[in-house]
């Protein structure tokens, strides 16, 4: 049985709306299933739920004095956690096999003793790369942290783009030729049995699902919305419900009070609210400015929802326009209204949404990336045997 090491700074194991969390979670029971040892490598503190009794699970502590976001310090402690986990893994090296990096976690490499990286398997999923995109004045320091950290995937045997859109977006960022794509995949299966009861709204209910941050756009879906109210939609009995929490929480609230736009924000849901809301919404809204593989997306696509997306990142491996949802042209309010305008007035709704059911069936199922890990982890390993 061969030691997996899964290095990630947060992790939730059942409650959580967070993409790269919710991708780690399911990568460990992927694995598991393959009869792999797992060991997680996190921070106790940002364990969300019950860690599952087959997971070595191996404390990290993020740095205490990283409390306040308002004093930007994220990106230092980031920095400083992955000297630690590399000196972690330095005292274990002779039972490490495998080390699988989430995120920036990718900057432990940069510390790690180069025999161990020389005759250990590496890999690194890198997700979203939103340090990569634009953002608050404010959050320059920490992009430039995590930005620093995530170039040395690297050094790592390969690096996963978890689209074939992504694949040049990765080699840029990055600067490494070393990449595999392995789509970030679903249980299908498993979030259609979170649904528990499958019925309409009675009014035009408009649903989203992520963390309330600039990249993820959802200040221009308000706007888009706003917009319509005015408009198009004025006579539209309709409501947004997002679920999710963030720091842009009051300020998205505040714009939709002042613009009669009718916003309900959902921070602690279960599993089972989110998937039931997702499966029963009129509409579902991904209004990303970037995004990585976008695991929502692929969310709403299972329960075939009707879906208008953002143009980034992977997403148009995914929504095809008036095909498997609406696409919209660029990453604006005004494209966002239109293509809103286009889905709901759309003829071909039930057509679209069971386009998009069959399209996750056969490109993004759980157990299409199980194979692909497991056989690159083996590949990589017979490599270094023969080296």
């Amino acid at each position: 049985m061969k030691n997996l090491y899964i290095v990630v700074r947060s992790i939730s194991f059942g409650k959580g709306v967070g993409g790269m969390e919710k991708a780690a979670e399911q990568h460990i029971y992927e694995m598991h299933s393959k009869g792999y040892c797992i060991h997680l490598v996190a921070p106790k503190t940002r364990v969300v739920g019950n860690i599952p009794s087959f997971i070595n699970h191996i404390d990290v502590p993020w740095p205490i004095w990283d409390k306040y976001k308002v004093l930007m310090t994220m990106g230092a402690a980031y920095y400083i956690w992955c000297k630690r986990v590399a000196k972690k893994l330095g005292v274990r090296s002779n039972n490490i096999d495998i080390i699988h990096f989430h995120g920036a976690s990718a900057g432990v490499l940069a510390s790690l003793n180069t025999e161990l990286i020389k005759n250990k398997a590496t890999i690194v999923n890198p997700h979203g790369m939103e340090e990569f995109g634009t953002g608050s004045i404010l959050r320059i320091i920490n992009r430039g942290f995590t930005k620093h950290l995530l170039r040395k995937a690297c050094l790592a045997d390969t690096v996963i783009a978890t689209d074939k859109r992504l694949v040049e977006i990765v080699r840029k960022n990055l600067n490494t030729e070393k990449i595999t794509v392995i789509p970030n995949t679903i249980d299908i299966n498993a979030l259609r049995r979170l649904v528990r009861e499958k019925k309409q709204a009675t009014d035009y209910k408009i649903v989203s699902v992520g963390r309330i941050e600039y990249n993820k756009g959802y200040d221009i879906l308000a706007e888009a919305l706003a917009n319509l109210t005015k408009k198009e939609w004025s006579k539209i009995k309709f409501s947004w419900d997002h679920y999710g929490r963030g720091k842009n929480k009051i300020d998205i609230e505040n714009f939709c009070r002042k613009n009669n736009v009718k916003l309900n924000i959902i921070s602690a849901a279960s599993d089972e609210d989110v998937q039931t809301a997702i499966a029963c919404s009129s509409l579902f809204v991904q209004p990303s400015r970037y995004e990585g593989s976008s695991l929502t997306t692929l969310e709403a696509m299972t329960h075939g929802a009707l879906i208008v997306a953002m143009p980034v990142g992977g997403i148009p491996d995914k929504i095809f326009d008036k095909y498997t949802g609406f696409l919209c042209k660029e990453v604006s309010s005004m494209a966002l209204e239109k293509s809103l305008i286009e889905a709901r007035k759309s003829e071909e709704q039930e057509v679209i949404r069971k386009n998009a059911r069959h399209y996750v069936e056969e490109n993004f199922d759980i157990h299409i990336s199980t194979e692909k890990y497991d056989r690159i982890y083996k590949k990589i390993l017979a490599e270094k045997e023969i080296k």
